[in-house]
């Protein structure tokens, strides 16, 4: 058969799965930078079933493919072997592991950024995790079990792959041949969105004596003496600041980011007494680190606790969060002194595990879940 005649029978075949729809120039532009023309020769063996069709076809008609288009073959021992091979990951499943043949075979799992049987399998398992968890979710945003299935299912945990990892993000041909939101789209981007981003709190938080805000401009003047001051700084894990270091330090702090560092200046009666942090992570942004200082003069009055209960409520009540931890120098007795007003329990003191100014220092994680966090309310 020509090169002529091969390319058409091969665009026939192509357009019977995918149906006929136009390729921009950015679709192009796309599919040129991930894919790569099939050969001749792989385009006979397309003809003869045993390697998938083309990915996509560009406007002027070039078949294109994955780079290691043909990679299956060799670990499966030859051309001849691909199926058994490729249909073996199914072993108690064989009517899926011929479904997914099939699905392999047309070229349309153009989603995957690696197309193998095992990343096939991740997919399916990570989008039934999705779903799920999006399931329980929507009847609590704070579900725990939800939070933490979406979480593996989006963005993975250690040794298993999140379809951000596993996805490809696809174009606007994608949405017309298969009818709807890409795969990333529905399954990454709408999730994260829905569950995953941060919805910023209403602020001030009041309590009994204190104000919690954002930061703002002329924060830094109140904040110049703590920073000189080495005593403050000595158990933080910057040293010292200048005026012009702290002004910066607040420029920062005023820039809300992507929502998961939540900065809170703390004041009493109009006057700043000291700041406190919020950081939100862990799978599914189901966890939180808290932190404080108090400005040099104002200890000793409680400001400390009572801020830090607030922003523990915080991350419990409105971020949803199930566990919230505090990590401090060892040396740093009254820090963890507050964290045991607090009912955090210390679950761990690792010996000479972290290098700050100069030297390898020891340091305390205490924790407290949300649960036991609700407990100390009722």
């Amino acid at each position: 058969m020509g090169d002529d005649a091969l390319t058409e029978a091969i665009h026939r075949r192509y357009t019977e799965v995918n149906g006929e729809h136009p390729m921009t120039p950015a679709d192009d532009a796309y599919v040129r930078e991930h894919f790569v023309p099939a050969t001749d020769e792989t385009l006979e063996h397309m003809l003869a079933g045993r390697l998938p069709l083309p990915s996509y076809v560009l406007s002027d008609g070039t078949p294109m493919v994955p780079a290691d288009h043909g990679v299956l073959a060799d670990h499966a021992g030859g051309l001849d072997r691909l199926h058994d091979w490729f249909v073996a990951f199914w072993p108690d499943d064989p009517a899926t592991g011929e479904e997914e043949w099939a699905a392999y075979l047309s070229g349309q799992y153009v989603c995957l950024k690696e197309v193998t049987p095992v990343r096939i399998r991740q997919k399916t398992e990570r989008i039934a995790e999705a779903e799920a968890a999006v399931d329980l979710l929507r009847r609590d945003p704070h579900d725990e079990i939800g939070r933490g299935m979406l979480g593996q299912a989006v963005d993975g945990v250690l040794a298993v792959p999140g379809l951000d990892v596993l996805l490809r993000p696809m174009t606007a041909y994608d949405r017309l041949r298969f009818g709807g939101p890409t795969s990333r789209e529905r399954w990454v981007d709408a999730p994260r969105e829905a569950f995953l981003t941060p919805v910023a709190p209403e602020l001030p938080v009041r309590t009994e004596r204190l104000l919690l805000r954002a930061w703002q401009t002329g924060d830094e003047v109140a904040f110049a003496g703590a920073w000189a001051d080495e005593d403050y700084a000595s158990l933080l894990l910057t040293r010292t600041m200048n005026p012009a270091e702290v002004g910066e330090m607040v420029r920062r702090r005023m820039d809300p980011g992507d929502g998961r560092f939540v900065g809170l200046v703390v004041e009493h009666d109009g006057e700043v007494v000291g700041d406190s942090i919020l950081m939100l992570g862990g799978t599914g942004l189901s966890e939180g680190e808290i932190g404080w200082t108090m400005i040099p003069g104002q200890g000793g009055r409680g400001y400390a606790t009572e801020a830090a209960r607030a922003v523990l409520a915080l991350g419990f009540e409105h971020y949803g969060l199930r566990r919230i931890v505090a990590n401090l120098d060892v040396r740093n007795d009254r820090s963890a002194a507050l964290c045991e007003r607090l009912g955090m329990r210390r679950e761990v003191h690792r010996l000479r595990d972290f290098w700050s100014k100069g030297e390898w220092t020891s340091s305390y994680e205490y924790a407290i879940l949300r649960e036991e966090w609700a407990a100390q309310r009722a």
